[in-house]
């Protein structure tokens, strides 16, 4: 009778200390998974997106002389963007804009992020209602004052990472 209480309790036991490590271990596993899955997902959202520089230019006239030929009040330069990815891209205003010639780079932020300083840029989309796979976004950076001529670096990024850059020269 000894043996078999013994042997009850132990199988009690280790009913209860499977239990405690299942329980401990068991979110673990999910949340891991759960990281797997986000990664995943990333990862693909990543490679969906691709965007590409189609042109840029600053705001000349014909001669090659800053001027404000869209009657703004800005001296801007113009970036086509296109989406040459498979998916969407969400959250257009998220996106980073950097502009500078070699060695003074800035990020310059959406005109609704500006608080009204200058530099910063808008967009329109040229072709489409949706930032969608073949639209192409017209990326307008805008200055108080003409840039002096020289070679200027712009670069796109998406809110997934994806990027494009294009050096060009006025």
């Amino acid at each position: 009778m000894d043996k078999a209480i013994s042997t009850v309790l132990l199988i009690i036991a280790g009913m209860i200390a499977t239990l405690v490590v299942v329980r401990s271990a068991y979110p673990a596993v999910v949340r891991g998974g759960n990281s797997i899955v986000n990664i995943t997902q990333r990862m693909s959202e990543r490679i969906e997106t691709q965007i590409s520089i189609v042109f840029a230019t600053g705001e000349l006239d014909a001669n090659g002389t800053w001027q404000d030929t869209d009657n703004d009040g800005y001296f801007d330069v113009t970036v086509w963007v296109k989406n040459v990815g498979s998916s969407r891209i969400l959250g257009i205003t998220d996106i980073d804009v950097f502009y500078g010639n070699a060695g003074s780079f800035q990020r310059i932020p959406y005109v609704g992020d500006a608080g009204g300083s200058f530099p910063n840029w808008s967009y329109t989309l040229e072709n489409d209602t949706e930032w969608k796979s073949m639209a192409t976004l017209k990326v307008s950076i805008h200055f108080t004052s003409a840039q002096p001529s020289g070679t200027y670096l712009v670069k796109v990024i998406t809110p997934s990472g994806a990027y494009a850059e294009q050096w060009f020269s006025y």
